[in-house]
């Protein structure tokens, strides 16, 4: 088997009277539908700029711009909540996988969307 890393994902947008947008992107990006070879991401978003992300391989938030810095401090301190986005690499991530990588399997060399 290849070591092609396959990805799926989600994007919720939120757009403020005054037309910022904050957005966010979970990422789910595997080797295998197993799950140590899987690693979940959420990457947050103010004005097409990354301010901070959430990574299930460093298992907490990383901040990006300064506003980010002090928003992944916060969040990193919110114990239960960090333990929900690590528990959303099997919940949501291996859910999903399991019918992507089949798909990817069963469709080789051809495009999928």
């Amino acid at each position: 088997m290849s070591s092609s890393v396959l990805c799926c994902c989600f994007l919720l947008f939120i757009t403020a009277a005054d037309g910022f947008e904050f957005y966010s992107v979970d990422r789910c990006e595997f080797t295998s539908t197993e799950l140590k070879d899987i690693e979940f991401t959420r990457s947050c978003y103010y004005n097409k700029l990354e301010i901070f992300r959430f990574s299930s391989s460093l298992g907490k938030f990383v901040g990006y711009t300064e506003w980010g810095v002090k928003q992944a401090n916060y969040f990193n301190g919110q114990t239960s909540y960090i333990e929900a986005m690590k528990a959303q690499k099997g919940t949501y991530c291996q859910n999903n996988i399991g019918i992507d990588y089949q798909a990817a399997l069963s469709k080789s060399g051809e495009c999928l969307w």
